[in-house]
């Protein structure tokens, strides 16, 4: 059984520090494909799990403006109680600011394991833990203790808001999307983390990961994903009312149903070429060509949008037909004409 202690009760603001750690979870590693969701402030700051709950990567998030020995010790405390519980975490991450180099046997990188700490910091790392554990000043080395920091990953975080989002969004061109549009999208996903936190969970129990659904306390990758791409294309591209209106062209030739019908089978491949784990890459390359296309010449008719698309690009998914592709440039072009 699993008991959530020291969550934050009613917090209403959520730091940019806990939102960054998030993003680091479902963009940054090279197993972020694997996080299908993560949860705010119950097994820790942040969480995340693949589909199924069957592997966990807690994170630990400290925005100190100083990071001495001790307060780096008193930080790991959360981790440590996850490390002994009933549930078991693939990972266990302290994300925090850079540290003073000095600390650092290697100090020319920013994720490393407990190794690459010097052993005077060691000492004061582990004496504050130590203590935090015990509740005294015994020195007693609780249990698993030297196991549990060979399991540490410590993440500095050295990079701007943006440069999450980016991760996250996969566009390689990071001049087609204006920083601003990125800094606005970050403060939203931070909002709706900081929401979460707004209910009352403490002392409640659990006897598997999957239980903590119950509370509401969770963002899955697909939603931020359909956050992203309906901000950086100005619409919902999954739900659009109606037909956006240079798609007419298409559809001049076919009677009602045969708009019908067409209009659906596109906004489906549109959505399994968006959530398909081997097709999203595919999505989020061509959507950043048709934004870049787009904006050089925002008076091309579809057709001139879509030829040039295919002179420039490979489209490797079966989902993205010529139809959809058509359906998803007059959303796009609907988007960024409504956006100005």
């Amino acid at each position: 059984m699993y008991t959530f202690k020291n969550t934050e009760i009613n917090n209403k603001k959520s730091s940019d520090f806990e939102t960054k750690s998030l993003l680091y979870l479902l963009g940054m590693r090279s197993d972020s494909e694997e996080i299908e969701l993560v949860t705010v402030d119950c097994f820790n700051d942040v969480t995340g799990s693949n589909a199924d709950f069957s592997k966990l990567w807690d994170v630990q998030s400290k925005n100190h403006r100083s990071l001495p020995p001790s307060k780096i010790g008193e930080s790991l405390s959360t981790l440590y109680d996850n490390y002994i519980s009933t549930i078991s975490f693939h990972d266990y991450i302290l994300f925090i600011p850079r540290l003073k180099r000095d600390y650092l046997i290697n100090p020319s990188i920013n994720i490393y394991s407990y190794e690459n700490i010097n052993k005077e910091q060691k000492k004061g790392i582990e004496k504050k833990l130590k203590e935090k554990i015990n509740g005294d000043k015994s020195g007693k080395v609780p249990p698993l203790f030297l196991d549990f920091l060979s399991k540490i990953c410590f993440v500095e975080d050295n990079k701007r808001v943006s440069t999450y989002i980016k991760k996250i969004s996969k566009f390689k061109n990071k001049r087609s999307i204006p920083e601003e549009i990125y800094n606005r999208i970050f403060l939203e996903i931070r909002n709706a983390q900081s929401a979460l936190k707004n209910s009352y969970i403490e002392n409640e129990k659990i006897s598997h990961p999957s239980e903590v659904l119950k509370f509401n306390r969770h963002i899955r990758k697909a939603d931020i994903n359909t956050l992203l791409i309906s901000r950086l294309v100005g619409i919902d591209v999954f739900s659009f009312p109606g037909i956006p209106l240079s798609f007419f062209d298409v559809l001049l030739d076919k009677d009602e149903e045969e708009r019908k019908d067409l209009i659906q089978e596109c906004n489906e491949n549109l959505s399994r070429a968006f959530f398909d784990k081997n097709g999203c890459r595919e999505f989020w390359k061509v959507t950043e060509r048709l934004i870049s296309l787009l904006k050089e010449n925002p008076d091309d008719n579809i057709f001139d949008v879509y030829s040039n698309l295919m002179s420039t690009i490979n489209v490797k998914t079966e989902h993205l037909t010529k139809e959809t592709l058509l359906y998803m440039i007059s959303l796009v072009k609907t988007g960024l004409t409504d956006a100005h």
